[in-house]
């Protein structure tokens, strides 16, 4: 082996010492400064959990699932969501038995702290209400989606804001301050949502996916018929029917859609004296470094209701 290619060799080696030396001592460093590691399930619990801890000293808080995921129905479990969650101190959950691709976490994570959002809200069940119990472990049958209520919105931030201060009491004014600015921009946008609703020129709708049944109760919204599309999901003949008898008996009917979906069902309303579309955004996707995501997907609502009232 010739000179060159012996310093070659060396100064490659040196290269990656280097490397591998501020690799490590980031690594020691970010760690120092991060006291507490939040996951959240997925992007609705995200943003919330942004904002509850935003600028509290060494908190960090990353989401779990992609911000593109959407729905949990059929999230399974990667590598990276496993090294995240052996990280963690704390896992913040919508609830409500949304997150059942986490399995049997507290056998696999004894020492993880959970924070389930949906602890006292009223869930859905087959179109009926019923008082979420504590003990209850498989929850399948309700529905998932709580965070499109913007009523349920803000008890799963005062859930999580409760559930940080249990575990760091000593930045409790910090969580507290950040929850109750949060809540306020909540009610805020809730009251103008109820405000634009009051305007819309009939109570009645068809709701096109469970995503929907929160929402619209929290407007004072009476759906009709509720039916099941996208996520590969078809609307049987028989079912289609009886939503075009309802809506031709109704007279006036809102057609409401998740708007990750195509609104391709519209038929069912050619026999009403009046019918608009209403496509909701149930703020379940966006941007990782959006913590404002939820309060602007209820904007674009506000403006999608206040277009179908005119």
């Amino acid at each position: 082996m010739n000179g060159a290619k012996i310093i070659g060799i060396v100064m490659a080696f040196i290269v990656i010492s280097a490397l591998l030396i501020t690799i490590v001592l980031f690594k020691g460093n970010d760690q120092d400064n991060e006291r507490i590691n939040i996951v959240a399930s997925f992007y609705p619990v995200y943003t919330a959990a942004l904002r509850v801890a935003d600028g509290v000293e060494g908190v960090k808080v990353i989401n779990l699932t992609p911000a593109q995921t959407g729905c949990l129905h059929d999230y399974q479990l990667t590598p990276d969501n496993m090294i995240s969650l052996n990280k963690a101190d704390i896992l913040i959950i919508n609830g409500a038995g949304a997150e059942s691709f986490l399995g049997n976490i507290n056998e696999n994570h004894p020492d993880l702290n959970i924070l389930d959002t949906s602890k006292g809200i009223e869930l859905i069940k087959g179109g009926n209400s019923h008082r979420h119990e504590e003990e209850q472990e498989e929850s399948e049958e309700y529905n998932q989606h709580i965070w499109t209520s913007p009523t349920n919105y803000i008890k799963q931030i005062e859930n999580i804001r409760d559930g940080l201060i249990g575990i760091d009491p000593d930045y409790a004014d910090e969580y507290k301050a950040n929850a109750e600015k949060y809540i306020g921009q909540i009610k805020e946008i809730r009251s103008e949502l109820l405000k634009a609703a009051d305007n819309l020129f009939t109570k009645y709708c068809i709701i096109f996916h469970g995503s929907l049944e929160y929402i619209a109760k929290d407007l004072g919204l009476v759906p009709l018929v509720s039916l099941s599309s996208g996520e590969g999901a078809g609307i049987s003949a028989a079912d289609l029917a009886n939503a075009t008898r309802v809506a031709d008996d109704a007279g006036k009917i809102l057609l409401i859609y998740d708007n990750q979906y195509d609104a391709e069902y519209n038929s069912v309303a050619n026999g009403a004296e009046l019918s608009k579309i209403l496509k909701i955004d149930t703020a379940v996707t966006g941007d990782n470094n959006d913590s404002d995501a939820w309060i602007d997907a209820m904007k674009r609502n506000l403006n999608e209701i206040k277009k179908a009232a005119a």
